[in-house]
């Protein structure tokens, strides 16, 4: 396991061809968001705030997983009668773009990676990216809604590989969950842990300036985009 950073070994990235990311936590912070939109709904439902483990579960998982979590049987579809009400673009103020996230994929992009998405977010994801500003870099975009089973399963990952015609070695995957770590082990591809280093990861990356930095040491031939 290495940290990114100036000294790290830069054969550690080298033989990527696809690297593929997790949404919210690494793309976007859509942790507040996240909050406000389960914690409205609890507080429709005439429920308590959610727990410090209920915020963690809900912002790793799909959105049917998360509400079947924190909302018992008896109030299921209410909940969800609730979360179909609400107005996915008012969260937009509670979204944050990772720092440094598009210069990194303008760079990737111009040095010929291809890039990915692999998350556990549904329907709201195309509209995610269009506030964020980072439409156009991803292909395939895999969501909970065209997976029969979604993260922690691999089956995202193997979509995105033979889409792209590459071997798992040949994948990098950055997740801040252990819903990642498990997924990207299952599909066997590179698991880089993003800001959590208490994951098993081959490369943790506490920031996207710097994996940048090192992987520009590593693939030498590629002029970056800033």
């Amino acid at each position: 396991m290495a940290t990114a950073n100036p000294l790290m070994n830069p054969r550690l990235v080298e033989g990527v061809k696809t690297v593929v990311f997790d949404n919210d936590g690494v793309l976007i912070d859509s942790f507040e968001a996240n909050m406000v939109y389960y914690g409205t709904i609890r507080k429709e439902l005439g429920m308590p705030p959610l727990s410090d483990a209920e915020r963690y579960f809900v912002h790793t998982r799909t959105h049917e997983e998360a509400l079947r979590h924190i909302v018992p049987e008896n109030k299921l579809a209410r909940a969800f009668a609730i979360g179909r009400t609400m107005n996915q673009a008012s969260l937009a103020p509670y979204f944050k773009r990772s720092d440094g996230i598009r210069e990194f994929l303008w760079w990737l992009r111009s040095a010929g990676f291809g890039l990915a998405v692999n998350t556990s977010r549904g329907t709201s994801m195309n509209l995610v990216l269009k506030l964020m500003d980072l439409e156009g870099f991803f292909h395939p975009i895999i969501t909970s809604c065209v997976v029969s089973k979604p993260k922690p399963h691999p089956e995202g990952l193997f979509r995105i590989m033979q889409e792209h015609g590459v071997r798992p070695d040949e994948v990098a995957y950055i997740g801040d969950s252990v819903v990642d770590q498990l997924a990207a082990r299952a599909a066997g591809v590179r698991f880089w842990a993003y800001r959590d280093p208490s994951m098993e990861a081959e490369v943790h990356v506490e920031n996207f300036w710097a994996i940048r930095a090192v992987m520009q040491r590593c693939y030498k031939g590629c002029a970056p985009a800033f």
